[in-house]
């Protein structure tokens, strides 16, 4: 009896390594797989402009207006369901109840058959009006069509494999998805341009058509991997207790009930986008007298290419500041409120020194930046680094309102964090226009920057009222972590500054510019941040123990 005893609990602990294993495994190649992506979705930009040439800042700007449209659709084509799929599979697999996670799945595919065919359907017809007066954004919507199809089929097969545990896969469609989007953008692009290189409209409609090639590609390698997997998910659904009688598709839309809401929210600045994209163009006609291609250029510098440096920076705050994220939701769940205290102003903590250094720095190396992504073809590029030192700014909040949002619907109440959206939407939209009349471009930013200065005080304020937790408990480390953002700042600009004097404003010149700001900047940091013992738990699980020898734990 003791030996079976012994052989039992010896299989039960090398069960359980092994699930650790995969878990640690799975999670490494989903967290490789996003930073691929979005280093590869960053540094696509500098081939692609290049080959554009003088037009690269006005096809920038037409890429990003049909995009924020495109995200739009795919947003309603997807409505959370693959996230609900994962979710929903992984717990009937952890009660042997595998037979029921298919029967959730095939019925998900169903869902994303008639929601992808619905929204490229009203994407297509729609393209014409939602262009806006725009003739050259009609056919750049109509490529994404495909994709809008396509996209939520892919989305559920990744819900299957990631609730199935299987990262992997879901990781390397990912990545198979972007080499392929990137390279027939680039093939497409040269193409084009080396045809008529008076024709960045057509490249434009080459480049976001690649979405579709991209998730083809990524659609073929899920098919196939779904193929050489079968036998694993006939066997588990087979040899499933069957005891749970459920409705799919009752369960399914349940689910999206509490999904929404968290998707809506994270795409807050798809809105504002979208906002801008709408008022714009007929705030500046009313007011001033430019041309079509010169207000496409003023946009394409603060909706385009200032956003697009400033998406490099905030997810990768934000997934720092989220490393707390699962202890918050634990310690709510056992309804331990002084763990949810503490664990909000660790979270807090976090997000100061992730957000406000990289913020700081953004907008110490704006000019460097901006060079090295967008080249030397903007007719007034110090106009463009400006907008991108405003956005540096508007990041922070930006930013604070994303993690306010997580923090606020991981302890459930997600309609706050929908009141605060919808909030700071309505100022935005109030003070648009005004804000458009007196300072153009800039104003267009400002009025995002209200909103989203509202929202984050809304988020704090509720935080505050709920769980005693005010942003003053915190006052110590945020005024450390201003001073140190501060001191990077300085220090990154004086380097700027000095290589300016010695390096051409070149591509090329700028990123030697652009790496030498960052680390002497970076170094600056890291020790102001060791110096001064702020987010101490960060710093050590980053930074090796010996170099904090000698400074006393708080």
């Amino acid at each position: 009896m003791t030996n079976i005893h012994k052989q039992s609990e010896d299989s039960y602990v090398q069960k359980t390594e092994s699930i650790e294993n995969q878990l640690a495994s799975g999670s490494v190649w989903l967290t490789f797989g996003n930073f691929f992506s979005r280093i590869l979705g960053a540094l696509y930009i500098i081939p692609w402009t290049i080959i554009i040439g003088r037009y690269s800042t006005e096809a920038n700007g037409l890429f990003n207006m049909g995009y924020s449209i495109y995200a739009l659709f795919l947003m309603i084509a997807t409505a959370g369901i693959p996230t609900a799929i994962s979710n929903l599979v992984a717990h009937y697999n952890a009660i042997n109840e595998a037979q029921t996670s298919m029967k959730l799945f095939w019925q998900g595919l169903k869902i994303a058959l008639l929601t992808g065919l619905a929204s490229a359907l009203i994407l297509g017809l729609s393209a014409p009006i939602l262009a806006a007066g725009h003739r050259f954004l009609t056919p750049v919507l109509w490529s994404l069509v495909p994709s809008v199809f396509i996209f939520p089929f892919m989305s559920m097969f990744r819900g299957l494999f990631q609730g199935n545990q299987m990262m992997k896969e879901s990781a390397i469609s990912q990545i198979f998805e972007q080499v392929a989007r990137v390279i027939y953008m680039l093939a497409g692009t040269f193409i084009v341009m080396r045809s008529n290189p008076l024709n960045w409209q057509g490249a434009v409609v080459q480049s976001t058509f690649a979405a579709f090639i991209g998730a083809l590609l990524g659609m073929f390698y899920l098919l196939y991997a779904f193929a050489n997997h079968r036998e694993r998910f006939v066997d588990a659904a087979r040899n499933s207790y069957r005891k749970e009688r459920v409705d799919a598709k009752e369960l399914i839309f349940g689910i999206l009930k509490q999904a929404v809401p968290f998707v809506v929210v994270a795409s807050a600045v798809t809105f504002y986008q979208l906002i801008d994209q709408f008022t714009y163009f007929a705030s500046m006609n009313r007011f001033f007298d430019f041309s079509d291609q010169q207000l496409i250029i003023q946009f394409a510098r603060f909706n385009a290419n200032a956003n697009k440096l400033v998406l490099i920076i905030v997810p990768f705050a934000i997934a720092i500041a989220e490393t707390s994220l699962p202890m918050l939701s634990n310690a709510h769940a056992n309804h331990n409120w002084e763990s949810i205290k503490k664990q909000i102003k660790n979270i807090y903590r976090l997000f100061y020194v992730a957000m406000l250094l990289s913020a700081f720095g953004l907008y110490a190396v704006a000019l460097p930046m901006y060079t090295v992504f967008y080249g030397t073809s903007d007719p007034d590029l110090l106009a463009g680094v400006q907008l991108l030192k405003v956005s540096a700014i508007v990041a922070i909040f930006f930013g604070y309102f994303t993690i306010l949002s997580f923090i606020i619907q991981g302890l459930g109440h997600a309609r706050t964090a929908m009141k605060a959206l919808i909030y700071g939407i309505l100022l935005k939209m109030v003070f648009q226009v005004p804000m458009i009349y007196m300072l153009q471009a800039t104003g267009a930013m400002l009025s995002t920057l209200i909103g989203f200065v509202f929202s984050s005080c809304y988020l704090l304020n509720e935080i505050k009222k709920n769980y005693q937790v005010s942003i003053l408990d915190t006052s110590a480390d945020l005024f450390k972590t201003i001073v140190i953002g501060i001191s990077v700042l300085i220090s990154a600009s004086i380097v700027v500054k000095l290589l300016e004097l010695v390096f051409p404003l070149t591509r090329f010149a700028q990123i030697i510019v652009l790496l030498v700001a960052v680390f002497f900047g970076g170094i600056v940091g890291i020790l102001l941040l060791i110096r001064f013992n702020v987010a101490d738990e960060l710093l050590r699980r980053f930074i090796p123990a010996r170099f904090f020898k000698g400074v006393q734990r708080k």
